[in-house]
Parts: structure tokens; C-alpha cells; sequence
């Protein structure tokens, strides 16, 4: 996914705490501003991100990804790894829309297909991402590829040049 997304030796806005900030600094030598609403799971990434020596690298702000603190374009890419499903219906669109606002390139969204999703959340706590849903979405900002999986669907958007 990240190869896909030519995000390399760039900065990235990484949605969700977990290990693709750690890949994404070590493999692709990237700046990663990691978040999460979640201070814990910040807490069990920077743990991580110490026993790589990478916390040079990495910073972790706790933070809601439908109000980002940052400004406009602060960002080359930005990351959601099956965190996207964790954002509530309704905010949805505001939480693309804040992605793209902070980036000046990239914004790639990869979620599970449905099939894993109900093995994973079988509880019926958070609610799928359509596939359908999501491509409309970014099609309306920028070029989009989308690349369908037996576990995850990943959609990588080119913002388009203001």
C-alpha cells in the first residue's frame, strides 16, 4: 500500500496508531505524525516506536481525525489503515475532507472488505466502510485508484491542484 502511494522520504499524517508508522519511517524514511483519539493505543505505538529507534522519526499526537489541529497542506500524505471504520457514519465525509485539507498530495484510505470486517468486528460496534462509498467520495477530490483485496480494499486519491 505504501509503494502504491509513493509516499517515500515524505511527510505522513498516520490515522490511527499502529505499526505503519513504524514501516512507513523505517522502510520508506518517512516523517510520520502518528494519531489516535485513543491515548492508550498512542502509549502501546510509542513503546514501539522506542524498541525501533525510530521515535526520531515518529511523533504521536492524540487527536480526533474529523478536527484536525493542523494547518492546511501541513502534510505530503495521509494514511488511514483500517481505522476508517472506527469514525462514526455521520462524520464520515468531514473526516476525507479533513485529510485532504492537510495534505498536499496523497490521502490513501485502506478498510476491510466486507467479509473481513464481519470477522473482525462481529459484534456490530462500528459500521463498514462501502467500498462504493468511499470511491464516490474521493472521486469528487482527486484522482483516484482503487485496488481490491480478499481482506482489505485500499484507494489511493491524488488531490487535485488547486
Amino acid at each position: 500500500m505504501l509503494k502504491l502511494g509513493e509516499v517515500a522520504g515524505k511527510s505522513l499524517l498516520d490515522v490511527g496508531a499502529g505499526p505503519l508508522a513504524i514501516i512507513a519511517a523505517r522502510d520508506f524514511g518517512c516523517e510520520v505524525t502518528t494519531i489516535d483519539i485513543s491515548k492508550s493505543a498512542l502509549e502501546a505505538a510509542r513503546r514501539k516506536a522506542a524498541e525501533a529507534n525510530l521515535t526520531d522519526r515518529i511523533k504521536f499526537d492524540q487527536q480526533d481525525a474529523t478536527h484536525l489541529p493542523y494547518p492546511d497542506e501541513s502534510f505530503d500524505v495521509a494514511v488511514s489503515y483500517a481505522a476508517a471504520h472506527h469514525i462514526p457514519m455521520a462524520r464520515r465525509s468531514r473526516f476525507l475532507s479533513e485529510l485532504f485539507r492537510v495534505v498536499t498530495e496523497t490521502v490513501i484510505i485502506a478498510d476491510y472488505t466486507s467479509a473481513e470486517f464481519h470477522s473482525v468486528h462481529p459484534d456490530g460496534d462500528y459500521e463498514l466502510v462501502a467500498l462504493d462509498w468511499l470511491e464516490q467520495a474521493l472521486r469528487r477530490l482527486g484522482k483516484t485508484q482503487t485496488y481490491r483485496g480478499t481482506q482489505m480494499n485500499v484507494c489511493i486519491c491524488h488531490r487535485e491542484k488547486r
